[in-house]
């Protein structure tokens, strides 16, 4: 009796845990009611995605440190940015089969791949308690030319998409916007999955920073008032700071961006300016402001931040890039 018993209890361990396999397998489909390009790699990207959102339900289901991606064609860059984001917060996604649009990246596919966003995820932070970003959210895919995943970043929504999109005159400024977005997205993530490399990469070495800290001060008259402290930095100044947050061991850092606004410069066309409503959750400070990034498209594929401010929502001057001389 107690053999049978045994065998019951194997064989019910055996049944869930192909069930929770089964569940964890993603088909993954690209919209074709448009009509597909047929220089796009469909099948590759398709094969692709599949196996790398499988591999990320497989590895959060098994709550493993690490994600397996064999049998994936996926660079190094974009599987490290991956594993940055995994030490920290885990994902699963909503559905087993997903359906979505390729997007081309600019006029010249051929050079700088393809995108496939809003791939909708429930995040698994480590430390539920400190995760202060909403726990349903989308990620981006970026594939290269021939199909093969080149970055992963968690994205910030069609909505954020259609406002970067406001004011674009040509299809030059249309796939410039459509950059920025895609590095402001890459931006965004280097600070939650402490990148940093990318954050050498994308400031220039001349960049101006300027950065705020919002303090509680005791006044006899006044009581508890709040004071923003600016503080003007290089970007060595600023990296070493930001840094030093990066190795502080059981640290964490969620940025959000939203309400995205862009200029583009009306002498230099390469110039943009973007503004972002930033809200920064750290280990031991929080803060909500407005970033204004200054950057420099003139290398498309290496674009640099020459500017960035930060400043209190309630302050209603807002930076244009006219105000700068670079």
């Amino acid at each position: 009796m107690i053999k049978i018993k045994n065998f019951v209890i194997a064989v019910t361990f055996l049944m869930c845990m192909a069930t929770a396999a089964a569940d964890d397998v993603v088909t993954f489909e690209l919209d074709r009611n448009d009509g597909i390009d047929p220089s796009i790699p469909a099948q590759k990207i398709e094969k692709n995605i599949a196996g790398l959102l499988t591999a990320i339900n497989r590895a959060a289901t098994n709550q493993s440190p690490t994600i397996d991606f064999s049998g994936i064609d996926i660079t190094e860059d974009a599987s490290y940015s991956l594993m940055l984001i995994w030490e920290n917060v885990r994902m699963h996604t909503f559905d087993d089969d997903i359906i979505q649009k390729c997007m081309r990246l600019g006029s010249a596919p051929n050079l700088r791949g393809y995108e496939v966003q809003n791939i909708g995820v429930e995040m698994m932070p480590l430390n539920p308690s400190e995760y202060k970003e909403a726990r349903n959210q989308e990620i981006t895919i970026t594939l290269d030319p021939q199909g093969r995943i080149s970055d992963f970043v968690i994205s910030m929504g069609l909505h954020q998409y259609a406002s970067m999109m406001k004011g674009a005159k040509t299809l030059e400024d249309i796939d410039q916007r459509q950059q920025i977005l895609h590095f402001v997205e890459q931006f965004r993530t280097a600070y939650c999955e402490k990148n940093k490399q990318f954050m050498e990469d994308i400031f220039s070495d001349d960049a101006l920073i300027i950065t705020g800290r919002v303090r509680q001060r005791a006044n006899v008259e006044q009581g508890i008032s709040t004071v923003v402290e600016y503080t003007k930095q290089t970007k060595r100044e600023y990296l070493t700071r930001l840094f030093q947050k990066f190795d502080t061991p059981n640290s964490y850092i969620n940025v959000k961006f939203d309400d995205i606004e862009v200029e583009r410069n009306p002498i230099n066309p390469d110039i943009y300016g973007v503004t972002v409503r930033q809200e920064w959750h750290s280990t031991g400070y929080s803060d909500v402001g407005t970033v204004f990034l200054l950057w420099d498209f003139t290398n498309k594929n290496k674009p640099k931040i020459y500017v960035r401010t930060w400043q209190p929502n309630e302050d209603t001057h807002r930076f244009k890039t006219t105000e700068f001389d670079l």
